[in-house]
C-alpha cells in the first residue's frame, strides 16, 4: 500500500474512533431529567421524585384512628367457671376405695365418680335404715288405730297419739334421707358409699388416690362444664383506675375474653390486681393452661394507630416520617400510649388519621432531614 493509502486509512480509523467516543460521552435525554440530589428545605422537609423513594427503598403505610389501647405480656392462667364447676367433697371421714372414674372423662349428674370406705357412712347409712324401720312401723300402728276408732274399741286420744308418733317418725325419716341426698352420695353394698357428680361436665382435677386417709369435707375431684372458660390475668397495679367489667381482652390466638370482675386488693405475693375474664367458647384451651394476655383499654381522644416500624428514636422521644405530596418530614411523637403485635398507639399533635407514615426507609430520611423541633406538650 502507497504511503498516501495508509495516510487516509489512519484518518478514516481516527475519525470512527472520535464518532464512538462521541456518542458514548454525549449526554441523553434520561440522563438530563434525572433529578438533583434531595436536600430539605427551609421547612424540615424533602422533596423526593418517585425513582428516588423507589431508590430509597421506602414504604409506607397508613395512620389509622385509635379505638383501644394494649397492654400487652399480662401473664393468665385458663380456669375453670366458678358458676360452672364443682368439686366432689366427701362428707366424712373415710378411706378412698375406689376411684371410678379418670381425669378428662365425661360424666353426667348424678353419677357415681368415687366410692369411700367410712364408720361416718356406716353410721349414717344405720340410721336412715332404722328411721325408715320405725317409720313403717308407726304408720302401720296409725292405720290400725284408725281403723279401730271407727269401729268404736278405741278411744280419740289413742288414735291421735299414734297418728302424732307416725307424723314423728315420717319427719325422722325425711331427716335421714335428706342428710344423705344433701352430702350427694348412695349407699354401697360392703358397708361403703358412692360420691356422685354433683354436675354434668368433665373431670378436671383428681385429688386422691385409692388408699389415701380423707377427713370429712376433703374435696377429691373437680368436675366443670368444658366448654366454659375463665381466664384470670394479673395486672399492674397503676392500672388499677382503668379497670372495668366489659373491657376486652387478647390472646395469643387472637380470642376475645370479656372482663367480668376486678379484683378490690392487690396479690401480697406478686403486687398485682387480679382480673378475671369469660371467654364464650373454650375453643380448645384447658384449666391449668398459662399464657400470656393482652389487655385492651380504651384509647383516650385523639389517640393514633399506626406500625411500630414508622417510629424512630430522636433525642429522648421518637418521631415518624410523614408523607405529604411529594415531601416528606419527621414529626415528633409526644406520647406512645401502647404496642402490640406489631403496631403502636401513639398521641402526635401532627398526625391525623389518613395520612401516610414512612415505615421502611426511615434511616435514609433521617439522614437527609435535620432534627425535628420538640413537640408541644400543652
Amino acid at each position: 500500500m502507497s504511503p498516501r493509502l495508509r495516510r487516509a486509512a489512519g484518518l478514516a480509523v481516527a475519525a470512527v474512533i472520535l464518532a464512538l467516543l462521541g456518542w458514548r460521552l454525549w449526554p441523553r435525554g434520561e440522563a438530563a431529567s434525572e433529578p438533583l440530589a434531595p436536600q430539605a428545605a427551609a421547612d424540615g422537609s424533602v422533596q423526593l421524585a418517585p425513582s428516588q423513594v423507589q431508590a430509597l427503598g421506602i414504604a409506607l403505610a397508613d395512620v389509622q384512628a385509635a379505638r383501644e389501647v394494649p397492654v400487652p405480656g399480662l401473664p393468665a392462667q385458663v380456669e375453670a367457671p366458678l358458676e360452672a364447676s364443682q368439686q366432689v367433697v366427701t362428707p366424712w371421714a373415710g378411706t378412698v376405695s375406689a376411684v371410678l372414674v379418670h381425669e378428662g372423662v365425661a360424666v353426667r349428674a348424678g353419677q357415681p365418680v368415687l366410692r369411700l370406705r367410712s364408720a361416718e357412712a356406716l353410721r349414717a347409712g344405720a340410721e336412715l335404715a332404722r328411721a325408715a324401720a320405725e317409720a313403717g312401723v308407726a304408720a302401720q300402728q296409725a292405720r290400725r288405730d284408725a281403723q279401730l276408732l271407727a269401729e268404736g274399741i278405741i278411744p280419740a286420744a289413742r288414735n291421735a297419739q299414734s297418728q302424732a308418733q307416725a307424723r314423728s317418725a315420717q319427719a325422722e325419716l325425711a331427716r335421714a334421707q335428706d342428710a344423705l341426698a344433701g352430702a350427694r352420695v348412695r349407699l354401697a353394698a360392703g358397708g361403703e358409699v358412692e360420691l356422685l357428680a354433683p354436675l354434668a361436665g368433665r373431670v378436671l382435677r383428681r385429688m386422691v388416690r385409692p388408699g389415701d386417709p380423707l377427713p370429712a369435707q376433703a374435696a377429691a375431684l373437680l368436675i366443670a362444664d368444658p366448654a366454659r372458660v375463665d381466664v384470670a390475668v394479673a395486672v399492674p397495679a397503676a392500672l388499677r383506675a382503668q379497670l372495668a367489667p366489659g373491657l376486652a381482652l387478647r390472646l395469643g390466638d387472637g380470642q376475645r375474653a370479656q372482663v367480668v370482675a376486678v379484683g378490690a386488693d392487690l396479690d401480697p405475693a406478686s403486687q398485682q390486681l387480679p382480673l378475671r375474664a369469660r371467654l364464650e367458647t373454650a375453643d380448645g384451651l384447658l384449666p391449668g393452661t398459662r399464657l400470656e394476655a393482652t389487655l385492651l383499654l380504651p384509647a383516650p381522644a385523639g389517640a393514633l394507630a399506626l406500625p411500630a416500624a414508622a417510629l424512630l428514636p430522636e433525642g429522648a422521644g421518637q418521631v415518624a416520617f410523614v408523607r405529604q405530596g411529594e415531601r416528606f418530614r419527621a414529626l415528633p411523637v409526644a406520647q406512645v400510649l401502647g404496642s402490640a403485635d406489631g403496631q403502636a398507639v401513639v398521641l402526635a399533635p401532627g398526625l391525623r388519621p389518613g395520612m401516610q407514615v414512612v415505615v421502611r426507609g426511615t434511616a435514609a430520611l433521617k439522614a437527609l432531614l435535620p432534627p425535628p423541633q420538640p413537640a408541644s406538650t400543652r
